[in-house]
């Protein structure tokens, strides 16, 4: 039994909901005692699972090449970047960090270079 292509999408909707509603309406604070920047943390986990989830839907659609790759670091920035300045625009009680940002563009780069080291780029994908 052959999958539907947008199957392997399912997860990054998901996850690209779950990173929306968090970011937004279900503001969680997360704080580790002893550990530092705990929410930077959760920033840079949440778009390093995006960006793994989306490079995987691509790679088993068989269309994961160099452009795509680079297309979707920049929209997974992007999106971390833009949900950012939403919160401060139409959320009281919420802030644009800069820091946020930054780490939400360091999870897509870090889950971007373990992808690749993990399942790797053919030759003809390239």
């Amino acid at each position: 039994m052959k999958l539907n292509p947008l199957f392997w999408f399912i997860p990054s909707f998901i996850v690209f909901v779950g990173i929306l509603l968090l970011s937004t309406v279900l503001s969680i604070p997360v704080q580790l005692e002893g550990v530092s920047f705990t929410d930077k943390l959760s920033h840079i986990f949440a778009y390093f699972v995006l960006i793994i989830t989306l490079l995987f839907a691509f790679y088993k659609n068989g269309i994961l090449q160099l452009k795509n790759w680079v297309m979707l670091i920049i929209l997974c920035s992007a999106y971390g970047i833009v949900l950012e300045f939403t919160q401060f625009s139409l959320f009281p009680n919420r802030y644009f960090e800069w820091l946020d940002a930054l780490a939400n563009v360091l999870g897509a780069l870090i889950g971007s270079i373990i992808f690749r080291l993990i399942w790797g780029v053919k030759k003809e994908q390239a």
